[in-house]
């Protein structure tokens, strides 16, 4: 059995004696299996008896021993130190008042929870038949799916909205509201205005909360968008904000306006700029920010596919792909968004084109996760495959790097959520960066930090969108970066924002914003095609 030792960098802070917290290293014998928890122990047992942290059932149910692993929440018990790390760094959970070392305080966490009620909530003027609290398990299904919270704090304490807004009732709190307000049994009818008051919209469905999750809920889809449909369905939303974004789609097809030519008109509908056969064949659909805001990305991607031999496909008829009405919880009104753009797939399906890209990363995130179950619902196939731009330069072509030119720029990429959300990893877009010779890649010391621009949070809550834009450029101008780079259309208007508005305070940052595609087609060696 392999062995070895591990490096432990560990929080302290006594207020009774220290003046301020600081970190002290441990060294502890490791072997495979090894958890934190047992690192933990060891130290306390074997070398310094005054370390605090909780600990319980040992056995993921009691979620005592939750705390920050290279500011990861998660639970002592269960996270396993694997032997290819040299160093760890152990934190208290974040957003909390430490009582000593790893020990924290969590009663302001259990008193957000109080404020929606956890219980059943009955109509006691009236009395209890026989079998009303009989329920059939399906009727349940939903609430009994939320009922795995073990209130560990891991969701609270990851949580980028609390990072910068602690009026938020925080992610597990909403958890908490769903399991009762999916009970049939349950007749608290202020229940979802409550969840509305107390921040339910304030969430940019980063899904650093699920994560952190232990038990692994479904926090964004299965409790905060699903909480905000009931809303809706209750008349509580949509806020007035967005209520403009859906106006603006059911107008124009898209969630902003028109401002400048689309690329849709700017471009014809089949794009091939090169001789021979094509390597491959691609519908590519941009999504309304690109398509209407963003045109240059539009030429970056095509000149991307030019440079490598694949054939593009720009549709005209295309729609938004209905995002926000899904984020805010107007799932009923999907249907004509479904049915328009699936239909338009199908067509080219059935002409050979089985390849659907998008360069948006909130739609490929609606396509690969709410349209199969909405398409299933609506009886509509789906005869074709959902890509994002990046994933298929990585797997599904042979990507052309002899004509990617020396760039020197010291660069840092931002892992955008919505990318996560749909399963794509982070390495994918850091190893086709890896390809241009010549650039530096920072990375971020927390992928999860959030642009504040997702679930309609720019729209209703745009001071609190700022802040977690503004903290994430921060953390880039600290690296001494001169490029930040992400693929996401929302993240690059978020950050353009409040880079513009630091330069007009007076603080320049001192580096670019940049779509991906548009770096990488200046690669190339040309701007655009």
């Amino acid at each position: 059995m392999e062995t070895g030792d591990v490096k432990l960098s560990i929080f302290r802070y006594d207020p009774k004696k220290d003046e301020k917290p600081h970190y002290e290293l441990y060294q502890v014998p490791w072997k495979e299996g090894l958890m934190v928890l047992d690192a933990l122990n060891f130290i306390k047992e074997n070398i310094d008896s005054s370390l605090s942290f909780r600990q319980g059932c040992r056995s993921a149910i009691c979620g005592s021993c939750a705390l920050r692993v290279d500011k990861r929440g998660c639970l002592a018990c269960r996270t396993k130190i694997t032997g290819q790390v040299e160093k760890i760094t152990i934190d208290p959970l974040n957003h909390f008042k430490v009582i000593r070392d790893l020990v924290v305080d969590l009663e302001p966490f259990y008193d957000r929870m109080k404020q929606l009620q956890p219980y059943l909530i009955r109509d006691n003027t009236a009395a209890i038949s026989e079998n009303e609290m009989l329920v059939l398990p399906e009727l349940l299904k939903e609430a009994k799916s939320m009922r795995e919270c073990i209130l560990c704090g891991s969701c609270y304490s990851d949580c980028n909205t609390l990072d910068v807004d602690n009026t938020f009732c925080g992610p597990a709190a909403l958890v908490t509201a769903l399991r009762f307000a999916a009970d049939p049994r349950d007749k608290n009818a202020g229940r979802l205005a409550q969840a509305v008051e107390l921040g339910l919209y304030k969430c940019p469905v980063d899904q650093e909360c699920e994560f952190a999750c232990p038990k692994e809920i479904n926090i964004r889809r299965g409790a905060i968008e699903r909480l905000r449909y009931q809303a809706v369905q209750k008349g509580l939303a949509p806020l007035p904000e967005h209520k403009k974004l859906i106006n603006s789609v059911l107008a124009t097809g898209a969630v902003v306006p028109v401002k400048s030519q689309p690329a849709t008109e700017i471009f014809p509908e089949y794009i091939k700029e090169f001789d021979g056969e094509p390597q491959a064949e691609v519908l590519l659909f941009l999504g309304c920010i690109i398509n209407r805001r963003k045109q240059d990305v539009a030429r970056a991607i095509i000149n991307i596919f030019r440079k490598n031999r694949v054939a593009v496909h720009l549709p005209k008829k295309v729609t938004c792909c209905g995002s926000p009405f899904m984020r805010i919880g107007q799932r009923d009104s999907m249907r004509p968004f479904v049915e328009n753009n699936f239909n338009i797939f199908n067509e080219y399906a059935e002409r050979g084109v089985t390849d659907v890209l998008t360069s948006c990363s909130g739609c490929n995130s609606t396509f690969r996760h709410d349209f199969p179950g909405l398409a299933s619902e609506f009886n509509i196939p789906m005869n074709f495959r959902i890509f994002d731009v990046g994933e298929y330069m990585s797997s599904n072509i042979d990507l052309n790097t002899e004509d990617l030119r020396m760039m020197k720029i010291r660069a840092m990429y931002h892992y955008p959520c919505h990318i996560r959300a749909s399963g794509l990893a982070e390495e994918i877009y850091i190893e086709l960066m890896r390809k241009i010779p010549g650039v530096e890649l920072v990375k971020v010391p927390k992928s999860g930090y959030c642009c504040g621009g997702g679930g309609g949070v720019r729209a209703a809550f745009p001071a609190l969108a700022d802040k977690l834009a503004i903290r994430r450029i921060e953390i880039a101008k600290e690296f001494g970066i001169d490029t930040l780079i992400t693929n996401c259309p929302f993240c690059v208007l978020s950050f353009e924002r409040v880079l513009a508005l630091k330069e007009e305070a007076g603080e320049k940052m001192g580096f670019r914003i940049i779509d991906f595609y548009e770096m990488f087609s200046e690669a190339y060696g040309k701007k655009f095609c």
